[in-house]
């Protein structure tokens, strides 16, 4: 993601405008301010939190853990797989593995 500091979405808009390829985090002070993003991006990512925003699905299927914990494992696990920690395994390989743990 591209940081930029307010000041200069100010006085670069249009060319950002033009120029904007990636999500973009202007600065204000050198804390993070405001996200710029693809609107249908933001379209998805919308309707994606609305979806987990749901507490029922949690409460109802994972008693023993709070929505904000689910929500925080969910970012673990995505950012695991970003930076190459999380071992992936095809269905197979966790079929067969549920069927060793249930032995």
């Amino acid at each position: 993601m591209t940081t930029i500091t307010a000041s200069d979405l100010k006085q670069n808009s249009m060319r950002l405008q033009d120029a904007l390829r990636d999500d973009l985090l202007v600065t204000k002070r050198d804390k993070p301010f405001v996200v710029v993003m693809d609107y249908e991006k933001y379209i998805k990512l919308q309707a994606y939190i609305d979806k987990i925003e749901n507490k029922s699905v949690v409460d109802n299927d994972y008693p023993s853990i709070s929505f904000d914990e689910a929500c925080d494992r969910v970012v673990e696990a995505v950012e695991s797989y970003r930076s190459g920690k999380m071992k992936t395994v095809s269905m197979d390989e966790m079929r067969q593995k549920l069927k060793e743990n249930r032995n």
